[in-house]
C-alpha cells in the first residue's frame, strides 16, 4: 500500500532516504518514458538528464542537461536498469532509485533519494513533491516544463518546506536553503 502523498524520512544504509510512493493511472512502460525519454523529464524533473539505453549497464554515464535556475552539475553514474521497472543512478553526492510496479491497472512509482546532509531533508522533500505532481500532471495531459513565480523555486515550494521542516524536526535555521544557481 502507497506511504502516501507526502515523503517519509528514513536512515538507509547509514545515510538518509526520503521514500515517495504515488499510484498513477498510467502503466509502468508509459511511466517509464516520463522518467527516461529524452524530451519528457524536462517538463517535470529538476535536472533533465540523457542516457544511451544501448549503453545503460551499471558505470555507465548519465549526463545532466542545463536547466534554468539550477546550478550545472557533473555527470552522474547509472547504478541500476531495468527497464521498464527500475532505474537508480547518482545525482551529484546522492542517489536516486526510481521502482515502477504495476497496480490496479496503472502503476506504483517509488522514489528513493539516499542523502547525507539529514538538514537538506525537507528542502529536497518539498521539491521532488513538487515535481513528482508535475509529472503526475503531465502524464494525464502535455504541459509546460515546472515553473513558478520565482526564477528558481516553484510555486508551493516555501510553504512545502514550512510544512517538511516541521515533518522531519528540522529547524529554519538549520534547514539547508535551495541551492543557488
Amino acid at each position: 500500500m502507497p506511504i502516501g502523498e507526502h515523503a517519509v524520512l528514513r536512515d538507509h544504509e547509514g545515510r538518509r532516504a526520503l521514500v515517495f510512493e504515488r499510484v498513477l493511472a498510467d502503466p509502468p512502460e508509459r511511466v517509464w518514458r516520463a522518467l527516461v525519454a529524452p524530451e519528457e523529464p524536462a517538463h517535470w524533473h529538476p535536472t533533465p538528464f540523457e542516457l544511451d539505453p544501448r549503453d545503460a549497464e551499471p558505470g555507465a554515464r548519465v549526463s545532466y542537461l542545463p536547466s534554468a535556475g539550477i546550478p550545472d552539475m557533473a555527470d552522474g553514474e547509472l547504478l541500476a536498469y531495468e527497464p521498464p521497472r527500475a532505474i537508480s543512478y547518482t545525482w551529484g553526492a546522492d542517489e536516486l532509485h526510481w521502482k515502477l510496479s504495476e497496480h490496479d491497472g496503472g502503476c506504483l512509482l517509488r522514489l528513493m533519494h539516499v542523502f547525507d546532509d539529514r538538514f537538506k531533508a525537507a528542502r529536497d522533500a518539498a521539491g521532488w513533491h513538487l515535481c513528482l505532481q508535475a509529472l503526475s500532471d503531465g502524464l494525464e495531459r502535455s504541459t509546460a516544463p515546472l515553473r513558478g513565480s520565482s526564477p528558481r523555486l516553484p510555486d508551493g515550494w516555501e510553504e512545502l518546506n514550512r510544512d517538511y521542516q516541521q515533518r522531519f524536526g528540522i529547524s529554519p535555521e538549520r534547514a539547508t536553503p535551495p541551492p543557488t544557481p
